[in-house]
């Protein structure tokens, strides 16, 4: 019976109905091959040779087993054995077969850092410690953000450079150089660029201050973070990430109601908000990438809302919505599209004003002025606490400020009238009260 066994084959299909004869049959099947020698020639030619053994780590056995197998026809599962393993791969409590595993699994590579270049990595380092610090400090006391890749005060309106943090004492001149470039980016966006030649840390996949610089003799670019990521990107590589991040998407323009975009883009807001309501357009904003439109529903002009729509194959898509209640918003918009370009928004910020809901006042000083007759009803009417815009049925349009306690009316003639006239009260207009170009 012993020698019968010895000449079956090294695969043993095993019922899982079965599990307890599987057992019993591999063991006597494990000494019974010990006994008669069978299998040598097959296991010596299997046997890792030197240089395999070496590579141990490196490698990984194909012919190892990792589990049931499901048969596609039946879908019963079946273990597989492949070859007879010494008694010292048995689980002697299980009689199970046990897989040999390396002590210490080999980590991803990471890449090898030039040693040549060893003060060009110190002055990245300390250069990107310096943005990074800045950045943590002010992004919740201004509004910093990424334009096109490069660390950018948006507030200031100015660029974060070397000589910035230096003048700022955040850096010292020795460990750092004019030709580092102090950016801020995604690092999963450097590593999707990079490849096998970067090496991003967790941290660092979102937002992040890097440090970028020329090779100082071939044609790419290293770089580093504050929190140890590092790594080198060819010149098309680096050229391709900063025009992911350019914001150069064409002529920015204000879209006219003629336009047949204009028309295009309000259908997509309705098919998003599936509400098909009429608008009161404060305006559209384009370049040939983005939009940025400003709009209220007729059933009340007070309630105005912000949408970015996106470019795309020849369709409009909304990206971003609920933007009126952001209280930094290009803060906002440029962690969700930093390629957006900002000069796509407005000035004013909706969050920064009080909407007017009560317009007795306002009519009570239209009266008293002669500007308001009883039998005029209005078509439009949008204000904040300090400034309100109407118009009548009939067309009559007005400008009113409150001044002093009290409200002064002005009839003007349209839209650049009542533009013109509210950038000469006050530095920061609620230009959204103005019904679009109408």
């Amino acid at each position: 019976m012993r020698q019968s066994q010895t000449k079956r084959t090294n695969i043993v299909k095993i019922n899982s109905l079965k599990n307890i004869f599987f057992r019993s049959m591999l063991v006597l099947c494990a000494a019974g091959m010990v006994l008669t020698g069978c299998n040598n020639n097959e296991q010596e030619e299997n046997k890792p040779t030197a240089e395999e053994e070496k590579n141990d780590f490196e490698k990984e056995d194909d012919n190892k087993v990792t589990g049931p197998e499901k048969n596609e026809n039946s879908g019963e599962e079946h273990n597989e054995i492949v070859e007879q393993q010494p008694d010292s791969n048995i689980d002697k409590d299980n009689n199970k077969p046990v897989i040999n595993k390396p002590v210490n699994p080999p980590k991803p590579s990471k890449p090898q850092k030039d040693s040549a270049l060893k003060s060009h990595w110190s002055k990245l380092e300390s250069t990107a410690k310096a943005g990074q610090n800045y950045y943590s400090e002010y992004y919740t006391k201004t509004r910093l953000i990424t334009k096109n890749g490069y660390l950018f005060n948006y507030a200031a309106g100015t660029q974060i450079t070397t000589d910035y943090l230096v003048n700022e004492g955040r850096l010292s001149q020795a460990n750092t150089s004019s030709g580092i470039s102090v950016m801020l980016m995604y690092g999963t966006d450097i590593s999707a660029y990079g490849g096998n030649d970067v090496y991003i840390v967790p941290n660092d996949k979102e937002f992040t201050v890097f440090a970028f610089m020329k090779h100082p003799s071939e044609n790419k670019y290293i770089f580093s973070s504050a929190n140890g990521s590092y790594g080198t990107l060819s010149d098309s590589a680096y050229n391709s990430l900063l025009y992911a991040y350019s914001m150069n998407h064409g002529t920015v323009r204000r879209l006219t109601p003629s336009n047949s975009e204009y028309d295009r883009i309000l259908s997509c807001i309705k098919m998003y908000e599936s509400k098909y309501e009429q608008y009161f357009v404060r305006s559209i904003t384009i370049d040939d990438k983005y939009a940025f439109a400003v709009l209220s529903g007729r059933a009340n002009a007070a309630t105005i809302r912000q949408y970015i729509l996106r470019y795309d194959n020849g369709i409009w898509e909304v990206v971003m919505d609920d933007l009126e209640t952001e209280g930094r918003l290009p803060v906002t918009v440029n962690k969700k599209l930093p390629d957006f370009n900002m000069s796509l928004l407005p000035s004013y910020n909706i969050k920064d004003f009080t909407m007017l809901t009560d317009y007795t006042a306002v009519m009570n000083a239209l009266t008293k002025a002669g500007l308001y007759a009883k039998d005029d009803t209005f078509y439009y009417f949008c204000g904040t606490n300090e400034f309100c815009y109407m118009i009548t049925d009939s067309g009559k349009r007005f400008l009113c400020r409150y001044n002093n306690g009290e409200w002064e009316c002005y009839k003007v003639l349209d839209y650049y009238d009542a533009l013109g006239r509210l950038q000469k009260f006050t530095n920061n207009p609620p230009t959204f009260i103005l019904l679009d170009l109408e």
